[in-house]
């Protein structure tokens, strides 16, 4: 390797993320042999990973003095012998990330792990900041093949941009087979405006004229909470949805699903549905972001081209509460598909390359 990316080299990486989604970046990276230390900058620590050493406690957390002041710290630990500067999301960590390599003169790599093409706040200023780091940062991370045409489109060489899978831990995602089907649908993920779970309640309230005792289990927390519970009641579901809030074993949680249903109208490439067709249950998902990187129409879940054709979510989800054979063979499939593709060790061979790339 080069001298700038010698062996056991440091690198910094800038997040916010959850901590179990923190260190589903993270934990392929420490993987890799080359690499002996990473310091990671954000608000609270992650889950324990090895090689790593949280940097958290920054005075005023939210907004530009929080921003401010992570950067301050940033600086007085990071110096010119380490060998990249990572950033997950493009501001502000992204943005960190970049003006670190600037400082330190170091190698800068800016992981997209939303929609690039959501322009509801990726455009006026924001945007050409982003592109303005894009085109003088050293390599890009994005969730799968639709991001990266974005990308192109807006001007920026295919050369520097990697498609990097979210990963889980194929070990821990699995099919528990003695764990009892207590829902027809289940969904997680922030009950926000995005998720358009207003859209799967409509739904439900539709299959429940031919599944009268349909059980729904809605997992997660966020600002749509109180929207959704009163649509429940006004759409009299009382008795077949559950809000969930957190819960604490996710994987029983899936497993005690028969089909994810996810009705957003962006994403990337969200780590539920990843994480719900390693436990071999198949989506039905709208055909947003780089979804369509794990879902294969008809093979291993169903996709909606929009996210507001509910009657085709309808049909999709009643063929596989009623279509047992189709049921296992998208099972079956959805499990292969993930542990061959979306594992730890298909990041870190991602990250490999990066590196191999730049030095």
């Amino acid at each position: 390797m080069s001298k700038k990316l010698a062996k056991f080299m440091k690198i910094s990486i800038t997040c916010k993320l959850d901590s179990a989604g923190a260190y589903g970046f993270i934990k392929p990276i420490s993987d890799i042999i080359d690499i002996s230390t990473i310091d990671v900058f954000r608000d609270i620590n992650a889950l324990s990973c090895k090689k790593v050493k949280y940097h958290t406690s920054f005075k005023n957390r939210n907004g530009i003095i929080g921003q401010f002041s992570k950067l301050l710290k940033m600086i007085r630990i990071i110096n010119k012998n380490y060998s990249l500067s990572i950033g997950f999301y493009e501001i502000p960590h992204g943005l960190l990330a970049f003006m670190i390599g600037k400082i330190y003169n170091i190698p800068t790599v800016i992981s997209i792990i939303g929609n690039p093409d959501y322009t509801k706040i990726r455009k006026g200023l924001r945007k050409k900041i982003t592109y303005f780091m894009y085109k003088r940062i050293q390599a890009i991370t994005v969730t799968g093949s639709k991001s990266k045409r974005v990308l192109i489109r807006n001007g920026i060489d295919p050369n520097k941009i990697f498609t990097l899978p979210n990963s889980i831990n194929v070990d821990k995602f699995v099919s528990l087979p003695d764990v009892e089907k207590e829902y027809d649908i289940i969904s997680l993920g922030r009950l926000s405006s995005e998720k358009e779970l207003g859209n799967l309640l409509k739904i439900i309230s539709i299959l429940k004229e031919s599944i009268p005792n349909i059980k729904v289990g809605i997992a997660g927390k966020g600002p749509e909470k109180g929207r959704l519970e009163k649509k429940i009641l006004d759409l009299s579901l009382q008795t077949n949805v559950n809000l969930l809030g957190l819960v604490d074993n996710i994987v029983d949680f899936y497993n005690s699903g028969k089909v994810f249903v996810l009705t957003s109208r962006t994403e990337g490439l969200p780590r539920t549905v990843i994480e719900a067709m390693a436990c071999g249950v198949p989506c039905v998902s709208s055909n947003v972001g780089d979804i369509q990187d794990i879902i294969e129409d008809n093979i291993n879940g169903y996709l909606i081209e929009d996210y507001r054709k509910l009657k085709q979510f309808i049909k999709r989800v009643e063929t596989l509460l009623t279509d047992k054979k189709k049921y296992v063979y998208f099972s079956e499939n959805s499990i292969k598909n993930i542990n061959e593709k979306f594992s730890y060790q298909a990041a870190t061979a991602v990250w490999e390359k990066i590196i191999k790339k730049i030095e």
